[in-house]
């Protein structure tokens, strides 16, 4: 999202020199993510753990005041499906949970190539089993100043507060975008980097490192257990190649696999004290998609 958000901007009217955004803006981003099944161990039990997530994302930017000020708005939908089975208990456990998060961004051109960039992004997450209360909303912002130093190098920093990982953090962000030839360097440590090759227009390949995490309000009413369960906690790092390439117009697919490490699935209490954590092993991941870009 932050990499959306400070490519997106022109530049100051007090600026001679227009330059090209490093990415193009994308308005509809459909993704489905698998991570077939793999094995785990607890404090007292073992078992298998699968998981399949979809995500949709549409969003928009446009300008308040030509070149100075710009309004940023999106929706994300994501459907987490996961099936988990337990040796000893023989529980087998196969749920789906539901996210819907709106992102409200601002972005402020500044002289001298500096923009500020504001995001707010209120989430819903929950498997909607009960009527939603405060425990099923997630509200994360960030805010970050980056600068353009030349056509070809951008940099940044910034903070961004968020319990999207199960626990209420703050986490300092930096940014670089750097473009030589047809290599592309995106960096937003520590939660994104990537390298690609752009061929052209039409096709680019390269390989990327992603921290995703997801946090949801969640009640396991069909469970016989001494254990206060209500959140459940999924965080993971992907590694791996990716492929885009154009279909028609301005529709891409982007495909990607690779393997998924620190892998942390936990299950939390109101005050998200982790009360059952699974000790998911390193596993592959396979991603496709499809892209509007423009």
């Amino acid at each position: 999202m932050l990499i959306t958000l400070t490519v997106t901007a022109q530049e100051s009217a007090q600026d001679s020199t227009v330059y090209k955004q490093f990415h193009k803006f994308p308005l509809l981003t459909l993704d489905h993510f698998n991570y077939p099944k793999t094995s785990f161990n607890t404090d007292t039990d073992r078992g298998e753990l699968e998981i399949n997530e979809q995500r949709l994302t549409m969003q928009i930017a446009f300008p308040l005041k030509e070149k100075k000020t710009y309004l940023f708005n999106s929706i994300n939908y994501t459907l987490f499906n996961y099936h988990t089975t337990f040796d000893q208990s023989a529980l087998d456990i196969h749920e789906s949970y539901h996210s819907i998060q709106l992102s409200i961004g601002l972005i402020s051109v500044l002289p001298k190539r500096w923009r500020l960039v504001f995001n707010a992004m209120p989430t819903i997450a929950s498997d909607f089993h009960k009527r939603l209360n405060s425990d099923d909303f997630i509200f994360q912002v960030s805010a970050m100043a980056t600068k353009r130093a030349s056509q070809n190098f951008q940099y940044g920093f910034g903070l961004a507060y968020t319990s999207r990982f199960g626990n209420l953090t703050i986490i300092p962000l930096v940014s670089l975008t750097y473009k030589k030839e047809k290599w592309l360097t995106s960096v937003i440590l520590p939660a994104y980097a990537s390298q690609y090759y752009v061929f052209n227009d039409k096709y680019r390949l390269g390989l990327k490192a992603a921290v995703y995490g997801n946090l949801y309000n969640v009640h396991f009413d069909d469970i016989t257990s001494t254990l206060d369960l209500n959140r459940l906690s999924y965080s993971r790092i992907t590694l791996g190649p990716e492929f885009q390439f154009k279909l028609i117009g301005d529709l891409y697919v982007n495909t990607g696999c690779g393997i998924a490490v620190r892998n942390v699935f936990q299950v939390q209490d109101d005050n998200l004290n982790t009360e059952l954590d699974l000790d998911v092993k390193s596993r592959a991941y396979l991603n496709i998609g499809l892209r509007i870009l423009k």
